[in-house]
């Protein structure tokens, strides 16, 4: 009896415990788009300025994040955090500029699994 009682113990154990996870067999990463705005495009001085794109990812994105920051500094600006929990995500955010300042937009995605991509650009305003 106390053995059956350990082999299901032991059966029990080793199935909580498995590393078969979404973790190890997603190594697929998520793809990131920003249709606008342009790289190295030029705004004016308190234009408002959209970002917009998609993000994708063959199961499910886990969080999005929008970071704007100085380029010239790396000051943080602008820290956006989105978590979508879904396969597609559309972004659709923005900020408005101040003259002389050349802005770094980045724009991450991350899967359940951990996997991160990101696509980056520069904008500046005159």
């Amino acid at each position: 009896m106390i053995k059956l009682f350990l082999t299901v113990i032991l059966i029990i154990t080793g199935f909580s415990c498995s590393k078969n996870n979404n973790r190890e067999t997603d190594r697929v990463l998520p793809v990131v788009t920003i249709s606008a705005p342009l790289n190295n495009q030029v705004f004016t001085a308190g234009q408002l300025v959209a970002i917009t794109g998609t993000l994708s990812d063959n199961q499910q994105l886990a969080e999005v994040h929008v970071h704007i920051s100085d380029n010239t500094t790396g000051t943080l600006l602008v820290d956006i955090h989105r978590y979508p929990l879904s396969a597609t995500y559309t972004l659709n955010e923005s900020f408005s500029v101040q003259s002389g300042i050349e802005y770094k937009i980045q724009v991450i995605a991350k899967d359940n699994a951990a996997n991160e991509n990101r696509a980056t650009l520069l904008v500046t305003a005159n």
